[in-house]
């Protein structure tokens, strides 16, 4: 899925500002989404990601859910940090309330692809 106006790449540009800020230590709350955030979730932890993934982005078609369990098993085996899939979960939230999940996707795809990390 590709943004399809400026003011798309504008805005992931600014969330990938945001969160390569927060991957290199220093954390600067910005619309109030910052680093303290996603680890306030990690300790409640009381829901699976997988399920946190699929009913708060409202996914509902077979290749989105393929999507976040490809995501969950890369997640599980340390490739990428859970921090980092929530910070773009509430943000994605944040940005677009009724339909989510096309921003989470970008954003995933974008910054797994920085640390090196190809999702499908």
């Amino acid at each position: 899925m590709k943004p399809k106006s400026r003011l798309a790449i504008g805005t992931l540009s600014g969330l990938f500002a945001a969160l390569t800020s927060i991957s290199s230590g220093v954390a600067y709350a910005q619309d109030g989404l910052d680093f303290n955030e996603a680890e306030r979730m990690m300790s409640f932890n009381t829901v699976e990601l997988r399920d946190q993934l699929y009913f708060g982005l409202r996914t509902f078609l077979p290749e989105q859910q393929a999507f976040i369990d490809d995501l969950v098993a890369r997640v599980d085996r340390g490739e990428l940090p859970r921090s980092m899939v929530n910070v773009v979960f509430v943000w994605s939230r944040k940005r677009k309330p009724k339909i989510p999940f096309p921003y989470f996707e970008i954003a995933m795809r974008l910054l797994a692809e920085k640390r090196g990390v190809i999702l499908p």
